[in-house]
This record gives C-alpha cells, structure tokens and sequence, in this order.
C-alpha cells in the first residue's frame, strides 16, 4: 500500500463538502439572476461604509487632537469623496444588472429616483398616436441622413440643433447649416443631394 492510496478513500469531511456544496449551489441558483446586483449593491455598501469610517476618523482626530495634522485630513476628505462617488456608480451597475424579468421593488425605485438614479428598465408608457407617428418620422428623416453618408456625431448635431425632418431641412440655408458643429461644404452638399432645396 502506497503513501497516498490511504487519501484515495472519501473522508467525513470530504462527503460533508460535497453535500455543502450541492447545497450552497442549490440556494445560489435561486440567486443568481440577482447575482450582479447583488455584488454591485455589496461593494456599493462597503465603500459607504468605508467613506464614513475615514470621515469619521477625520472628524475625530480634528475635534479631539491638539494639533490636527491638516494634510492628512485632506487625504481622509478625498479618499471619502472617492469612496462615495465609487459607491454611487456601483449603485447605479446594481440598477442596471437588474433582471429584465423581474421588476424592481417600489421603494428601491422611488429610492433610486430620489438620488436622481434612473432605473434601468423605466416602465414603458404607450406614446399617443401623434408621438408615435413624429417619432417614426424622425426616425425615418435620420435613416436617410445615415444613408446620405453622414456621421452619428453629425446627425445628433442636426438633432440638437432642431433639424428633424426633410422639411426642416430645406428651410434652413446652407449658411446656417455650416455654423452647425461638424458640417462643412461636403455634409451639405450630401444633404442637399439627399433631401433636395437648396437656400
């Protein structure tokens, strides 16, 4: 008999093992679409957590020393402020790992939005028919800037600026379609041969 066939054999412990973890996988799946957002709300929580303990030691060594080191309570200011904006954008991931299946509980939404946080999946409001149809028609107006050869970053300059459909287009000379960021002579001339009418 070799050294290690005595290992070769199941222990109590290795049998435990393994009926632990068929266990911890079983609950796990019940978890695991929340999964992310848990991880993400547990990070989140920990650098709160640390944000206040570095405050509060900041508080505690100003108020109660004699002579506060002020460089150093400078550092513990900005490891706090790093800290809390860390924890804010893992917050913000927790939202967003959500499952789509599953709908956020109202207190977490409302909590959500009273930081200014957008859920990540808003409840979806039927568009009135009139919406509906300006937005296809946006939509459809964008398409053929797209197809004209003009670039995303063009497109949502247009946009901004308030040239939203063919109509539009034309009304606006190409004098103001240059003072547009990012247009020159070429988009203009695409735009032109695209969408006709030039001013």
């Amino acid at each position: 008999m070799s050294k290690h066939e005595f290992y070769a054999d199941p222990t109590v412990f290795d049998q435990w093992q393994s009926s632990a973890g068929h266990w911890l996988c079983a609950q796990g799946s019940k978890v695991c679409p929340f999964g992310w957002a848990v991880t993400f709300a547990g990070l989140g929580a920990v650098l709160v957590l640390v944000s206040i303990t570095v405050l509060g030691m900041s508080v505690y060594d100003t108020v109660w020393r004699l002579a506060p080191v002020w460089n150093q309570s400078l550092a513990q200011g900005l490891v706090a402020v790093i800290a809390l904006a860390a924890a804010q954008s893992l917050f913000r991931q927790a939202l967003d790992a959500w499952p789509k299946a599953v709908m956020i509980p109202r207190p977490l939404r409302r909590a959500a939005r009273y930081v200014g946080w957008l859920p990540a999946r808003p409840a979806l409001r039927k568009p009135a028919g009139g919406q509906s149809a300006e937005r296809d028609a946006i939509q459809a107006f964008f398409s053929g800037v797209r197809d004209a050869g003009v670039n995303v970053g063009i497109a949502r300059a247009l946009f901004a600026a308030g040239i939203r459909s063919p109509s539009q287009l034309q009304n606006t000379s190409d004098r103001q379609l240059k003072a547009i960021r990012g247009v020159g002579p070429a988009t203009v001339c695409r735009l032109r041969a695209r969408f006709g009418a030039t001013r």
